[in-house]
């Protein structure tokens, strides 16, 4: 895709950094742009008893980090693309939102901050590229809001756009502008072919396949 994408005038702007790296390994992802620019929160976090801080947790999912200003625009076809300032203690994505974005056909995630729950993630056999390992929750610490979902984004040093084709694997992730990823598709087949051809001979001397 990359080499696709060079032949079109597309070059580095487009590679998402090496920083943000797939989960696990054997991780294939591909498809739409759906963009989320979380805030980090400047407020210190209060003092509260165990009891208090349990509705001061409900009132932030449901108030100030609520997921379904994004997730509700999320299905089959769409990765998740969320800028976070690579704000990487917290853990903005866990295993139960990605049990529930698997159940609705997401194809992954791209994320430029931290994941938590990374064992039980790869067990549910989400995709996830994310810069770091995160462990906090999100309470008093993200913001989400309506108006920053699907909206231009940078991530990992790549601008991205709603609708941008979005693809990764073990090699990393690459987005492919909106307006050109019919031909840059058409091109990295063409290209694909082109290489199996050539590796054919080595492959069938080795009993080899790919």
């Amino acid at each position: 895709m990359v080499d696709a994408l060079d032949r079109f005038g597309y070059h580095d702007r487009v590679l998402v950094s090496s920083e943000i790296r797939p989960l696990y390994s054997g991780i294939r992802m591909a498809g739409y742009a759906l963009t989320v620019n979380a805030l980090r929160v400047q407020e210190e976090i209060p003092t509260m008893t165990p009891e208090e801080y349990e509705k001061y947790g409900e009132d932030w999912y449901r108030n100030r980090a609520n997921y379904d200003c994004f997730m509700k625009l999320a299905g089959p076809g769409t990765v998740l693309v969320v800028n976070l300032a690579g704000y990487v203690d917290v853990g903005f994505w866990g295993s139960l939102v990605a049990l529930a974005a698997k159940d609705k056909g997401v194809e992954g995630i791209v994320l430029d901050g931290g994941c938590r729950d990374t064992w039980e993630i790869q067990r549910i056999g989400f995709p996830v590229f994310c810069r770091a390992k995160g462990r906090t929750e999100v309470i008093g610490r993200i913001e989400l809001k309506p108006e920053n979902v699907n909206i231009p984004v940078v991530v990992g040093g790549a601008g991205v756009n709603p609708g941008d084709m979005v693809i990764g694997d073990d090699d990393g992730v690459v987005v492919v502008p909106k307006m050109i990823s019919l031909k840059v598709l058409e091109r990295a087949e063409m290209q694909l072919s082109i290489d199996r051809k050539a590796q054919k001979p080595y492959l069938d001397k080795m009993g080899l396949k790919l």
